[in-house]
């Protein structure tokens, strides 16, 4: 189970997500994986309109532990399902890796918004 600030990283990002603030997801992950436009392109590409999801689909929030150059950081990498105003929970779903780099400081990598 992801460690309760790793799931306030992922709220966080979410939540900057829905409310299109790419720049500063872009700011938030340091552009390490994806830049402001290619976010933007990637919820534009699924054609819906993101919404908050509800409080629950943060509860019992898994990872996937990966490795890490450092020994003392923990990661996870988290696929996070989002919510549309078209479908409610839909088959879209938001890749990212938080990790712990120093005592309780968690960084984000987004990996992409992907559909099945």
């Amino acid at each position: 189970m992801l460690p309760e600030e790793g799931v306030n990283a992922v709220r966080v990002v979410v939540g900057m997500l829905v409310r299109g603030e790419y720049e500063e997801l872009e700011t938030l992950t340091e552009a390490r994986r994806l830049t402001a436009a290619e976010i933007a392109a990637a919820v534009r590409r699924h054609g819906r309109d993101l919404i908050s999801p509800p409080d629950e689909a943060f509860r019992e929030l898994g990872g996937v532990a990966v490795p890490r150059e450092q020994a003392d950081e923990r990661a996870f990498h988290v696929d996070f399902p989002l919510w549309t105003a078209q479908d409610g929970l839909s088959d879209l779903t938001l890749g990212l890796t938080v990790a712990e780099v120093m005592d309780g400081v968690w960084t984000v990598e987004l990996d992409g918004v992907h559909a099945p």
